[in-house]
């Protein structure tokens, strides 16, 4: 049975019965012209229509409470509710795919800034990189904020262009600045964006060795193969937090590992005609800076 068949009912008859010892009060007080606190009785009367308008407030409210668990909820956690059911619809747009646009954390478009040109060329760079960015989100279905007019919102809203781009002068290097998505974000809605600045720099030298493993080839051609594979995410999960996510990818995931094909099946080749067990290093195939992916070439040590 509905809780509000029984609430409604109660709350009636309490009200009631309230308001009518409410008035026998008044009226006795009136009668017998009484007084309270020194007051005039017409003011005494005053005071109790009053006071039983405050008590079946709260006898009411008490009597909601009490009764209905819904009423605590909507009362006491009705803000905590939102969010779980916010976060729970989030969850599912993602697993299901459906209108978004995109994810919290997604990358939307990243640009190499030199921070030690002049203050006014970094803002001419990050306004150009906005305009591609923004240009961007339409295409994928991000709408313009009906109060702004704006297709991208920075977050916090102290941030803008013009303190991003002192910030980039300030680190007198060449910066990767990334415009992040902040949530998830449907199609037809405004995205709302922060900054990420991160120094480029130079992380692996060319023939830097990223990961190191034994392959048996009497395990098998297709074995040796997968183990070769293996070695290269082995190597990029191990960069991860070095090197960036790939561009448009969520700023979380790890970066991607590269591998020609044609390097690979010769080095398939090779240990196969060895014989034995081998160390394989994976090394850097050339220099790899900050943004770039994890390009691998294999070294067998006979």
């Amino acid at each position: 049975m509905e809780s509000g068949l029984i609430l409604i009912p109660v709350l009636i008859l309490v009200s009631g019965a309230v308001a009518y010892i409410g008035n026998l009060v008044g009226r006795a007080t009136g009668r017998r012209r009484l007084s309270i606190f020194g007051l005039r009785p017409r003011h005494t009367a005053h005071i109790i229509t009053v006071v039983t308008g405050v008590l079946i407030t709260v006898i009411s409210l008490a009597t909601v409470l009490l009764v209905s668990k819904d009423a605590r909820v909507a009362l006491f956690q009705l803000n905590d509710l939102r969010e779980q059911i916010e976060d729970a619809e989030a969850r599912l747009r993602e697993v299901t795919g459906g209108d978004i646009a995109y994810l919290r954390n997604q990358e939307v478009l990243r640009e190499i800034v030199d921070g030690r040109l002049p203050q006014a060329q970094v803002l001419e760079r990050l306004d150009a990189m906005r305009l591609r960015a923004a240009d961007l989100a339409v295409s994928n279905g991000i709408a313009p904020d009906l109060v702004t007019g704006g297709v991208l919102t920075l977050d916090p809203p102290n941030l803008t262009w013009e303190a991003a781009a002192r910030l980039v002068t300030l680190r007198r290097r060449e910066t990767i600045v990334r415009i992040v998505s902040l949530e998830n974000t449907l199609r037809g809605e405004a995205l709302r964006v922060s900054l990420l600045l991160v120094d480029r720099v130079l992380v692996y030298p060319k023939g830097t060795v990223l990961f190191s493993a034994s392959i048996d080839p009497q395990a098998g051609r297709e074995a040796v193969g997968r183990y070769l594979l293996a070695l290269v995410d082995a190597a990029a999960e191990r960069a991860q937090g070095r090197l960036l996510s790939p561009p448009f990818a969520r700023v979380t995931e790890a970066p991607t590992g590269q591998l020609d094909i044609d390097h690979h099946r010769a080095a398939i080749t090779e240990i196969m005609a060895i014989g034995h067990e081998v160390r394989v290093d994976a090394t850097a195939q050339r220099d790899i800076t900050t943004e770039m992916p994890l390009v691998v070439r294999f070294v067998i040590h006979r």
